[in-house]
């Protein structure tokens, strides 16, 4: 699966010419489908090559058409029921792939870096997330990575004798279901702290697991740092529990809880005032992009829209005359919602993918924009 770090790994990768293929495609679970994949990386080949010299393009690439093909035919049945990226530069000396943990559009870009867009859009809408699972006297702690799922069980609490122990009038029942509440309490205590003290999952999102009044009993034991990565909860009996069981019970959750994200976001750009904090269209995005006013950029999962770029200025544009040095230093780019997606992060910006943005772009801005081009 993939990482921030694979990420950053490919942004450094750099080349003169635009000879770096990147191809994303879902392999099929049907067996019998997978002998078409060829012909389907040649067609999105052939779309990509079309903004970069076309054919003529294409048949120059040609060593990273056969690296990208030799790759799907060696790993194919790895990746079944997966979205494949492959990345391939003879230039740049790459034959690179990773798996991604949830369905993406077919894509094919031939740039001068690898097209990392689609990555992002997988880290921010099927994140790795905890999951931790509790009862009166045992926790679970699961890492949940795409299909990859990571178990611990962390040790029991202490216990009392038994609870059916009832004494004379009931009274040391009454002080036994005493202990059992406090010694329940300290557990839950004990395990947020041992949550807490997991540094090295890092803030993921968290969901939690357990019987109904478990679940509500753990989550008030838990500190404010860890509650604000709190995601949602779902009921499981422990003792009967599976990995797989955890995983296929956490995963609405944490899809309901990246919706719910990415709704209040649109939200607040929506509902901010003309002229406040809040950038809508490309043009717009474009813009506050330029001028580095870019907090958090919104853009579609899918898609691709050419366009130009300065490497004197960094300034994005959708004309090549747009660039103050002039159209002959505005080098082409195969998507300008990549090259926006690069610049706010290395602005130190967020950039979330959702569906259907407003304006096919929107953005959440630092400062109000002097100066906004009107759309074309």
């Amino acid at each position: 699966m993939i990482s921030e770090a694979d990420v950053q790994k490919l942004q450094a990768i750099h080349t003169t010419e635009p000879s770096v293929l990147s191809l994303y495609m879902w392999v099929p679970v049907d067996v019998s489908a997978l002998p078409g994949l060829p012909a389907r990386a040649d067609e999105l080949l052939e779309v990509a090559a079309e903004g970069v010299g076309g054919r003529q393009a294409l048949k120059a690439r040609r060593a990273e058409r056969q690296t990208a093909l030799a790759l799907l035919d060696v790993h194919a049945r790895e990746w079944m029921g997966h979205t494949a990226a492959v990345f391939a530069s003879h230039e740049a000396g790459i034959a690179t792939t990773l798996t991604l943990p949830c369905l993406l559009p077919d894509r094919a870009v031939l740039a001068v870096r690898p097209h990392v867009r689609p990555l992002l859009v997988a880290l921010q809408r099927c994140p790795a997330f905890q999951v931790v699972v509790v009862d009166r006297q045992h926790a679970w702690l699961f890492r949940i990575t795409g299909d990859r799922i990571d178990a611990d069980a962390w040790p029991a609490a202490p216990g009392v004798r038994s609870h059916r122990f009832g004494g004379w009038y009931g009274l040391d029942s009454y002080r036994v279901n005493d202990r059992v509440a406090e010694l329940a309490h300290r557990h839950y205590r004990d395990a947020a702290a041992m949550l807490e003290r997991s540094a090295q999952v890092g803030a993921l999102p968290l969901v939690v697991g357990g019987h109904e009044d478990s679940v509500p009993a753990f989550l008030a034991a838990l500190p404010g740092e860890v509650r604000d990565r709190f995601a949602g909860s779902f009921v499981v009996d422990p003792h009967t529990m599976t990995p797989a069981r955890v995983g296929a019970l956490a995963a609405p959750v944490i899809e309901s809880w990246v919706s719910r994200r990415e709704q209040r976001l649109i939200d607040q750009i929506t509902q901010e005032p003309p002229g406040g904090l809040a950038a809508i269209g490309v043009n717009a995005c474009l813009s506050a992009v330029n001028q580095r006013a870019v907090a958090v950029l919104v853009l579609p999962v899918g898609g691709v829209i050419p366009g130009f770029a300065c490497d004197s200025c960094r300034m994005l544009a959708s004309e090549p005359d747009a660039c103050p040095h002039g159209s002959s230093a505005a080098r082409p780019v195969p998507d300008l919602l990549e090259e926006m997606a690069i610049a706010i992060r290395e602005d130190g910006g967020e950039v979330v993918a959702v569906r259907d943005p407003p304006g096919d772009a929107a953005a959440r801005l630092r400062f109000p924009l002097t100066r906004v081009p009107a759309a074309r």
